[in-house]
């Protein structure tokens, strides 16, 4: 049975070459970043956010966390994508998702909010058709494409893992019939343990048997300190910024916070819950980051690493 892989979120603010390379060298098997075109905070391009930690660091797996797939044409991101795995030999793996949570970047892209779907679902099929080699057409509801093929390939063949993000049954269906993996956010463990099933209920109904490296993400929001009420509080200013509503709605359900022992025990119950990989947001101030990264990866990245998934 594989231990549990443990992902670190750079929050698409910039990080110096130095603190990229001190999140490999602590031992993250991941290192993930956001994406938004249009938000209401700023935010950099997840694209080249990767290139740039894919140049300084050596090992770390790399993950969008998460690509708003119908905001781009599948074309353009299956050429990024491809760049991004070669110039990185392949550690990268492509988590999209359908967005919608911000019309206004919808609208900026010229994207209808009603096609995000069927733009994600075609977008999905032809990034897969470029990445075997072949040469093809597609004939989609949004998507027509005649004599097409990309080049170069992908460092792996047949290119990158593509995990599903959301939250929805729709969304589940298509990580069960496309993806090669389910990244639900902002979900309790009793959540994530239910996708779970449904995942796999629908493969199942689908006629498509999951691999055994299928995986199970969970994203959480993590906020250390030793007093409970002081982790707490700092979650909430912090998520309140970060998703521009009141964060103590959501702050006991999608937050891990106090001293490590109950972050630990937190996060645990995502993995008997089904989750091989555990991708952390840390709640910390900028001026103070790697003190909490150094923190995390003393205290309770290792605990994390020892549990067994699934």
């Amino acid at each position: 049975m594989k231990t549990v892989e443990v992902g670190f979120h750079v929050d698409g603010d910039v990080w110096e070459p130095d603190q990229m390379k001190a999140v490999e060298d602590y031992g993250f098997d991941i290192m993930t970043t956001g994406e938004h075109i249009l938000f209401f905070r700023p935010i950099l391009d997840v694209v080249t956010v990767l290139a740039y930690a894919a140049a300084v660091t050596t090992r770390i797996k790399l993950v969008p966390s998460t690509l708003i797939l119908p905001l781009r044409h599948p074309t353009m991101m299956a050429k990024e994508l491809i760049s991004l795995d070669i110039l990185s030999k392949g550690r990268l793996t492509a988590s999209v998702g359908i967005g919608g949570d911000y019309p206004r970047e919808f609208q900026a892209c010229g994207v209808p909010v009603k096609e995000r779907g069927v733009r994600a679902n075609e977008g999905i099929e032809i990034m897969r058709k470029y990445w075997s080699g072949e040469r093809f057409d597609y004939n989609g509801t949004i998507f027509q494409l005649e004599d097409v093929d990309m080049l170069p390939l992908p460092y792996q063949p047949g290119g990158p893992d593509l995990w599903v993000c959301g939250r929805s049954d729709p969304a589940m269906r298509r990580a069960a019939r496309l993806g090669d993996g389910w990244q639900p956010y902002m979900y309790t463990a009793e959540q994530f343990h239910d996708s779970v099933g449904k995942v796999k209920d629908f493969a199942a109904e689908a006629g498509r048997e999951l691999s055994g490296d299928f995986a199970f993400t969970s994203f959480m929001y993590v906020s250390m300190h030793e007093d409970v009420e002081t982790a707490r509080n700092n979650a909430i200013e912090q998520m309140t910024f970060r998703f521009n509503l009141p964060a103590e709605k959501i702050v006991d359900k999608y937050c891990a916070y106090g001293p490590d022992e109950r972050i630990i025990e937190n996060l645990e119950s995502y993995v008997r819950a089904g989750a091989n990989k555990l991708i952390v947001a840390l709640i910390m101030p900028p001026e103070e980051r790697m003190d909490y990264v150094e923190r995390f990866a003393t205290n309770i990245l290792p605990e994390l690493q020892k549990m067994k998934a699934g």
